[in-house]
């Protein structure tokens, strides 16, 4: 077990120390630099908080979408890749113009872009 602060608290803390300490005393030349960094941070806390979590339940709805053959024994970040790369060749060959896989595919894009909006985006609504 690790002490606390973890890796999340202490990005947390450098973070408001950089909004409410160090951004307000940089030239105007510096500040989008600075905004840039709080942003990174911002970005890489969500995902320290979420972990996996997003990742591993796009993988299940790709898994029920477009099953892969001899896939199971590969990594699960790999997995996720080829099943990206797959449905997106399916996309190309018109597997979701119609029909059942249509409503399927649909609703994974849109939750996705969703979640991929939130997680570059700290501030978006949930």
């Amino acid at each position: 077990m690790r002490d606390a602060p973890d890796g999340e608290q202490l990005l947390i803390t450098a973070q408001a120390l950089l909004r409410d300490e160090l951004l307000p005393t940089l030239a105007a030349d510096q500040r989008h630099a600075g905004l840039m960094i709080a942003r990174a941070m911002a970005i890489a806390i969500g995902q320290m908080h979420n972990g996996d979590r997003h990742e591993l339940e796009e993988l299940a709805v790709l898994d029920t979408l477009i099953p892969l053959p001899g896939a199971p024994e590969l990594p699960w970040r790999e997995r996720l890749r080829e099943a990206n790369r797959q449905l997106s060749l399916l996309i190309r060959q018109g597997f979701a113009d119609h029909g059942e896989p249509r409503q399927g595919v649909y609703r994974h894009l849109l939750d996705t872009a969703r979640h991929k909006l939130r997680e570059s985006n700290p501030g978006y609504p949930q």
